[in-house]
Protein backbone atom coordinates (compact mmCIF):
# COMPACT_ATOMS: atom_id res chain seq x y z
CA UNK A 1 0.00 0.00 0.00
CA UNK A 2 1.72 3.08 -1.19
CA UNK A 3 1.47 5.96 1.32
CA UNK A 4 -1.27 8.32 -0.29
CA UNK A 5 -3.68 5.11 0.20
CA UNK A 6 -2.34 5.04 4.23
CA UNK A 7 -3.12 8.60 4.04
CA UNK A 8 -6.60 8.40 3.13
CA UNK A 9 -7.28 5.15 5.20
CA UNK A 10 -5.72 7.39 8.27
CA UNK A 11 -7.89 10.20 7.00
CA UNK A 12 -11.66 8.09 6.73
CA UNK A 13 -10.28 6.24 10.40
CA UNK A 14 -10.30 10.16 11.74
CA UNK A 15 -13.64 10.71 10.35
CA UNK A 16 -14.88 7.17 11.53
CA UNK A 17 -13.98 8.08 15.45
CA UNK A 18 -15.62 11.44 15.40
CA UNK A 19 -18.90 11.26 16.95
CA UNK A 20 -21.56 10.75 14.65
CA UNK A 21 -25.50 10.71 14.03
CA UNK A 22 -25.36 6.96 15.10
CA UNK A 23 -24.85 7.90 18.69
CA UNK A 24 -20.97 6.76 18.60
CA UNK A 25 -18.74 8.69 21.18
CA UNK A 26 -16.33 10.49 19.56
CA UNK A 27 -12.62 9.31 20.51
CA UNK A 28 -11.16 13.09 20.16
CA UNK A 29 -7.35 11.80 21.16
CA UNK A 30 -7.49 8.97 18.26
CA UNK A 31 -8.99 11.34 15.77
CA UNK A 32 -5.98 13.92 15.91
CA UNK A 33 -3.55 11.84 16.00
CA UNK A 34 -5.37 9.87 12.73
CA UNK A 35 -5.77 13.17 11.40
CA UNK A 36 -1.85 14.24 11.89
CA UNK A 37 -0.69 10.53 10.49
CA UNK A 38 -3.06 11.26 7.49
CA UNK A 39 -1.52 14.62 6.44
CA UNK A 40 1.88 13.64 7.29
CA UNK A 41 1.76 10.45 4.60
CA UNK A 42 0.43 12.80 2.26
CA UNK A 43 3.14 14.98 2.13
CA UNK A 44 5.50 11.80 2.40
CA UNK A 45 3.85 10.46 -0.44
CA UNK A 46 4.27 13.60 -2.54
CA UNK A 47 8.20 13.62 -1.25
CA UNK A 48 8.56 9.96 -2.12
CA UNK A 49 6.88 10.77 -5.90
CA UNK A 50 9.51 13.61 -6.24
CA UNK A 51 12.81 11.37 -5.22
CA UNK A 52 13.08 13.68 -1.92
CA UNK A 53 15.05 10.96 0.41
CA UNK A 54 14.08 10.74 3.47
CA UNK A 55 15.53 12.39 6.86
CA UNK A 56 19.48 11.69 6.85
CA UNK A 57 20.04 7.92 8.76
CA UNK A 58 16.01 7.45 9.09
CA UNK A 59 14.04 5.28 7.03
CA UNK A 60 11.15 8.10 7.87
CA UNK A 61 10.79 11.69 8.15
CA UNK A 62 11.58 13.06 10.80
CA UNK A 63 7.69 14.21 12.48
CA UNK A 64 9.18 17.76 14.14
CA UNK A 65 10.98 19.63 10.97
CA UNK A 66 8.67 17.77 8.56
CA UNK A 67 6.33 21.26 8.07
CA UNK A 68 9.29 23.48 7.53
CA UNK A 69 11.25 20.80 5.23
CA UNK A 70 7.36 20.15 3.08
CA UNK A 71 7.79 23.93 2.32
CA UNK A 72 10.99 24.19 1.85
CA UNK A 73 10.67 21.40 -1.43
CA UNK A 74 7.34 23.28 -2.59
CA UNK A 75 5.09 20.06 -1.08
CA UNK A 76 2.98 22.88 1.08
CA UNK A 77 2.46 26.40 1.03
CA UNK A 78 2.76 28.88 4.19
CA UNK A 79 -1.10 27.71 4.95
CA UNK A 80 -0.13 23.91 4.93
CA UNK A 81 2.88 24.63 6.26
CA UNK A 82 1.22 26.22 9.30
CA UNK A 83 -1.73 23.43 8.87
CA UNK A 84 0.85 20.55 9.27
CA UNK A 85 2.73 22.29 12.18
CA UNK A 86 -0.79 22.27 14.16
CA UNK A 87 -1.88 19.15 13.38
CA UNK A 88 1.60 18.08 14.93
CA UNK A 89 1.06 19.69 17.59
CA UNK A 90 -2.86 18.08 17.91
CA UNK A 91 -0.85 14.73 18.19
CA UNK A 92 2.01 15.74 20.69
CA UNK A 93 -1.11 16.45 23.24
CA UNK A 94 -3.40 13.59 21.61
CA UNK A 95 -0.31 11.00 22.51
CA UNK A 96 2.30 12.32 25.01
CA UNK A 97 0.25 15.30 27.61
CA UNK A 98 -1.98 14.66 30.36
CA UNK A 99 -4.69 17.29 28.19
CA UNK A 100 -6.93 15.59 25.94
CA UNK A 101 -7.80 16.89 22.88
CA UNK A 102 -11.53 18.50 23.24
CA UNK A 103 -14.53 16.96 20.44
CA UNK A 104 -13.78 20.49 18.94
CA UNK A 105 -10.31 20.29 18.31
CA UNK A 106 -10.52 16.89 16.81
CA UNK A 107 -13.08 18.02 14.48
CA UNK A 108 -10.89 20.90 13.45
CA UNK A 109 -7.97 18.57 12.92
CA UNK A 110 -10.07 16.34 10.65
CA UNK A 111 -11.35 19.43 8.34
CA UNK A 112 -7.39 20.37 8.65
CA UNK A 113 -5.95 17.17 7.59
CA UNK A 114 -8.75 16.78 4.85
CA UNK A 115 -7.63 20.08 3.81
CA UNK A 116 -3.78 18.93 3.43
CA UNK A 117 -4.93 15.81 1.82
CA UNK A 118 -6.60 16.86 -0.66
CA UNK A 119 -5.12 19.86 -1.56
CA UNK A 120 -1.67 18.25 -2.01
CA UNK A 121 -0.62 17.33 -5.85
CA UNK A 122 -0.38 13.89 -7.09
Amino acid sequence: MEFDDKARENLEAAHRLLQDDSGNDCLPNAVASRAYYSAYLAVAHVAQQRKIPFTSDKAYYVHDTLPDAAARHGIVDAGGRTGLKWLYSSRIKADYLEDSVEFDEANAACEAAKELVEGLPP
